[in-house]
């Protein structure tokens, strides 16, 4: 039993232990028939771009174990755990406290990447970075922090040459598609996820004009920046 697999395993059971049954119900009715799209975000690291508002002065570091109690309520997303812990990032206050946490995967991580997410995200090119799994505290939303942590980690890839930066985001979601945007990514393509009777097929196509049109409805009203 490979460790995907005994991650799922766990996944499931600390659900059923914890009492989530709305969460398995609502997941198991969404593997009989259901479609979810997303937006592929992507920013090109040598344009430069302004640093997004953020209301509280924060900096970024690598993930260390003390920092785990933080973010007990991220525990849903557990497949992100099969990558090593030099591959996650978080930011903190000026008093050193976590307050937002996301990982940075590189091309060296493409079979992983396969073998945990199948076709969920394209192989990344040579010099191309992915951003997953973002998690701020529900105490310092609002404050621009998802875009200055995804901003700030994103010059710091340049440091190991990459060159463009790729993130996903459901189409739905306007805060993250704003708080991309402030953080200089683009959409570039759409990502359909189907479900039927359980079985899953996964593709990537050029977006639509109305989901462009609707995207660049959202984020028109960008804050200015310092």
């Amino acid at each position: 039993m490979n460790n995907v697999i005994k991650s799922r395993i766990a996944f499931i059971n600390k659900l059923i232990t914890d009492g989530k049954f709305k969460f398995i119900w609502d997941a198991l009715i969404r593997r009989i028939n259901s479609e979810q799209l997303a937006f592929g975000f992507k920013r090109d690291l040598s344009v430069e771009h302004p640093k997004p508002r953020v209301l509280i002065d924060i900096s970024t570091r690598v993930f260390s174990e003390d920092d785990a109690s933080y973010f007990i309520d991220n525990s849903f997303d557990t497949f992100i755990y099969q990558f090593q812990t030099c591959y996650c990032y978080v930011a903190t206050t000026k008093d050193n406290i976590p307050c937002s946490r996301l990982w940075l995967i590189d091309a060296s991580q493409n079979k992983k990447l396969k073998t945990v997410w199948g076709d969920y995200f394209p192989q990344l090119k040579e010099h191309e970075v992915l951003l997953e799994n973002v998690f701020t505290l529900p105490s310092y939303r609002g404050m621009g922090v998802m875009s200055s942590i995804i901003d700030q980690i994103s010059e710091k890839s340049k440091v190991q040459g990459a060159k463009y930066a790729i993130t996903f985001g459901s189409v739905n979601n306007t805060n993250t598609a704003r708080s991309l945007n402030y953080a200089g990514f683009q959409p570039y393509i759409l990502r359909k996820v189907k479900w039927f009777m359980f079985n899953k097929s996964i593709s990537y196509q050029e977006i639509p004009n109305h989901l462009m049109t609707d995207y660049n409805s959202i984020t028109r009203r960008r804050p200015k920046h310092k």
